[in-house]
């Protein structure tokens, strides 16, 4: 049993026992308070009920490892959450995850948002995902740029250097014992590759005070002690005490305090990147399985990995000048987790050690590894505040703040605990605030205590939003306040932390309505010449100021401009549609073909002049040109491209839905385009694709963009289509043209290898392996030392009319305003003969 039972406690105990027996004498009382007490935590009748448990032994669990495991990746869902979990869970490691990109350059299988707007979204998927792993998410920021096929390509976009630097500044921050990856450095993804090759780097130069000096002003060097890659498909072990030594986790074992294994926990987490889904819904019947590491490096003084090793720190040992300070508190020998129960018994152990100077020293011993007394520390601290049930909270009715503006918070204390404790001290960081924060002396249990401040944000306090424009510059989260707490009971203190992120935006929030960029064709001049924009006000009371849209640039097709005096409500959101800012362009400047322009919006405030907020409207005019007349339907995926890119064109176009294919009347349409990956994002298309080929051989005409192997059947096409995993992700590799006097090619529009330069990522993905002869293939291509792709583009007829494959990525071209995209878009939709029959009106 543990002695120092605190004195707040038996006076609490006191007034709950006490009955109208008053002969009870004192001593008597005494015994009945603490015995009281006892039955309570064995009964799980006191706060047991009120502390989540999992928290509660992870906060315990966390006291008994101080050692960190990092697990390098090149894009979110690329780390391992299996391991991680199991580490944090199981172990009570200190879990952190490093990403190379925020991946941006990915797909996106739930929303219209690409590249930085991709970014912004996956990187809150990963603080998600890494929530429910238990570990800490933490970038490099290089830039995604879609996918890769070789180490070398990466390096070029990346910089090696730079990247490794980047890394190297990482690890000696974050300071791990052992690093995990599942990348190995010569195959699959060139982002991969090059991960994989920069930790091999990096465990190395992280310790070597040459590499990166600039770095060790601010931190110190760190030898990580060994370096793993799962599979075993790493590089080979640079010593013999590395050869064929691994370690095999099982993530099928039941989390004894969550009840379900650390693989469902870890799909649980992997769920969270839905952007990148869909993911399965459950783990497989037999389970999953094992996860195995290979050590592939390991710094001599470190002690050998055990032949039977559960996870990458069996075996490991603190050097022996800290060890015994790390030391974690138990009962009667046993683990604080064994008595979850018995939170009172716990709280004493808890208190015990902070009176012990557990996980502290002086400044010598500190010194050795400052970090992680202080990791450690912080964990206890943690521990106390869960078993005495103290947090502490900010919050505020502002979702962000304006620079030079005042923001209201309120901040509380509260005791969901037993016993009563005393408030010692806050202190605000982040935000100056309008006053010094109380203090209590006397917090009692079940009770708390808020109090109001006012904030004030620099005037100097850095736009984050729109936060796709800040995802490289380390604003992404905006402005922390922060508020930290000591609290005392009986004695010892300890710390508690309350954060807000906020978000920083302009006075005047200016957002465009309309594509970026605007594009406009010979059918739609002009169309860019105007914007759409809403005026946000975050501001508290009443702006004045004048908007100002200027075309640039100089000479451009637009020159004119526009202003207008702008008055907005506090809070007030209002719509603003300009004027046309210019006359029809004459001939000559439209012969000057593919010429860029934009719009510069500018609002300044009525009193002072200046400048609010600003925002550039980029356009471009496209000599692209469809066949006059024709009616297209679409049915998008997740996002507006085809919408905005057929109306610049200026066709006629209707969206339609998976229940128009199957019921609605489709003979007015000449052409019907299946968004990409459509098949997989409308499920009910399947059932209605016979709809489709009929309407196909009555005369229409039917454009199919790209689908994954696994999405797509090859009886979904009127001849079979056998689609791979192949891609040419060179967006510069060279295009041939297979047929060039191929009606498609040619009209409306004359395609030459001209429309194929300036194009975005890449050329095309999943390009189809096989396909039935009656298909024509119209385009070769091929990445650099790799055979030529054919399938890009297949055109068959179908009865009367026309069926279109195409794994060519037309919707990032489209989205990017590339002229040869939209003048070759304007063709496949213009191909065909006419309308079909109406033998297509009903189902």
């Amino acid at each position: 049993m543990n002695d120092g039972v605190p004195r707040v406690l038996i006076r609490k105990y006191m007034r709950l026992r006490i009955t109208k027996t008053l002969a009870l004498s004192l001593a008597l009382l005494l015994v009945a308070t603490f015995t009281g007490r006892q039955q309570k935590a064995q009964t799980g009748e006191s706060t047991t009920d009120k502390v989540d448990r999992a928290q509660l032994h992870q906060s315990l669990l966390d006291l008994t490892n101080p050692f960190t495991v990092l697990c390098v990746a090149a894009h979110p869902d690329d780390e391992d959450g299996s391991t991680l979990t199991v580490m944090r869970r199981k172990y009570g490691a200190h879990t952190v995850s490093l990403f190379s990109t925020f991946g941006e350059g990915g797909q996106n299988a739930v929303g219209p948002e690409l590249y930085e707007e991709l970014g912004v979204i996956r990187a809150r998927e990963t603080i998600a995902a890494s929530e429910v792993q238990g570990s800490e998410p933490h970038f490099l920021g290089m830039r995604d740029f879609g996918f890769s096929k070789s180490a070398e390509e990466t390096f070029r976009a990346w910089g090696e250097k730079e990247t490794l630097r980047r890394m190297v500044l990482q690890i000696r921050q974050l300071r791990p014992d052992v690093i995990i990856t599942n990348h190995n450095t010569t195959s699959g993804h060139g982002h991969h590759q090059a991960t994989g090759q920069l930790i091999l780097q990096a465990f190395d130069a992280a310790a070597d005070p040459t590499q990166f000096p600039e770095q060790l002003k601010v931190v110190s060097v760190w030898q990580t002690q060994r370096l793993f890659v799962r599979g075993g498909r790493g590089p080979e072990p640079t010593t013999q005490a590395a050869a064929l030594q691994a370690f095999t986790i099982d993530p099928n074992e039941v989390d004894p305090i969550r009840g379900v294994t650390y693989a469902q926990q870890a799909l649980s987490g992997l769920q969270k990147h839905a952007t990148q889904g869909p993911w399965p819904k459950t783990v497989p019947p037999n389970g999953a399985r094992p996860i195995r590491y290979s050590l592939v490096r390991q710094i001599q003084t470190a002690a050998p990995l055990p032949n039977d090793a559960k996870s990458p720190l069996d075996g490991l040992r603190l050097p022996e000048a800290i060890s015994a300070r790390f030391t974690p508190p138990t009962i009667d020998n046993k683990p604080l987790t064994e008595f979850l129960d018995k939170r009172g018994e716990v709280l004493v152990s808890l208190i015990n050690a902070r009176k012990r100077a557990a996980f502290s020293g002086n400044k010598d011993i500190v010194d050795v590894d400052p970090q992680r007394f202080k990791l450690m520390s912080s964990r206890l601290d943690q521990a106390l505040a869960t078993a005495t049930g103290v947090s502490l909270t900010i919050k505020s009715p502002e979702k962000l703040i304006v620079p030079g503006e005042k923001a209201p918070f309120e901040i509380t204390v509260a005791n969901s605990g037993d016993d009563e404790i005393a408030i010692k001290r806050l202190v605000s960081s982040g935000l100056s605030i309008d006053k010094k924060l109380d203090t209590a002396e006397k917090l009692l249990p079940g009770t708390d205590t808020s109090q109001s401040v006012v904030a004030l944000a620099p005037k100097t306090a850095r736009i984050n939003v729109p936060h796709a424009q800040h995802l490289y510059d380390g604003l992404l989260l905006g402005e922390s306040f922060t508020v930290e707490g000591d609290v005392e009971i009986n004695g010892p203190r300890f710390s508690v932390v309350g954060k807000k992120q906020m978000d920083v935006a302009p006075a005047v929030e200016i957002v465009n309505n309309n594509a970026s960029p605007c594009v406009e064709t010979p059918a739609t001049l002009l169309r860019c010449t105007s914007a759409s924009l809403t005026l946000i006000s975050h501001l508290k009371t009443p702006f004045n100021g004048f908007i100002t849209l200027t075309s640039l640039p100089s000479g451009a097709i637009h020159t004119e401009s526009l202003t207008k005096e702008i008055k907005l409500g506090a809070k007030e959101n209002q719509e603003f549609v300009s004027g046309y800012i210019s006359a029809i362009p004459s001939r000559e400047q439209l012969q000057d073909a593919e010429k860029s322009h934009s719009i510069k919006v500018e609002l300044l405030a009525a009193d002072s002049k200046k400048r609010v907020s600003e925002k550039t409207l980029p356009g471009v005019f496209i000599p692209a040109v469809a066949k006059a007349g024709i009616q297209v339907a679409y049915v998008p995926s997740t996002d507006s491209t085809l919408k905005n890119a057929l109306a610049a064109l200026g066709v006629n176009a209707k969206e339609l839905t998976p229940e128009d294919v199957a019921k609605a009347d489709l003979s007015s349409f000449n052409t019907i385009i299946i968004d990409n990956r459509g098949y997989e994002i409308h499920k009910e298309l399947i059932a209605a694709n016979d709809r489709l080929l009929k309407y196909v051989e009555a005369g229409g005409t039917m454009l199919v963009f790209y689908h994954k192997t696994n999405e797509w059947k090859p009886q979904f096409a009127p001849y079979p289509i056998t689609v791979s995993n192949d891609r040419v992700t060179e967006e510069d590799a060279a295009i041939g043209i297979l047929q060039p006097r191929h009606p498609l090619l040619n009209s409306p529009n004359r395609i030459t290898q001209a429309d194929f330069a300036g194009w975005v990522q890449e050329r095309g993905l999943y390009y189809p392996s096989q396909w039935d002869q009656q298909y024509t293939a119209l385009l070769t291509s091929h990445d650099k030392g790799e055979s030529p792709l054919n399938g890009g583009l297949l055109v068959a007829q179908y009865g009367k009319g026309n069926y279109i494959y195409t794994s060519v990525v037309w919707y990032r071209q489209l989205r990017e305003g590339v002229p040869g995209g939209y003048r070759f878009f304007a063709n496949l939709i213009s191909y065909g003969k006419g309308k079909p029959e109406s033998s297509v009106a009903t189902p």
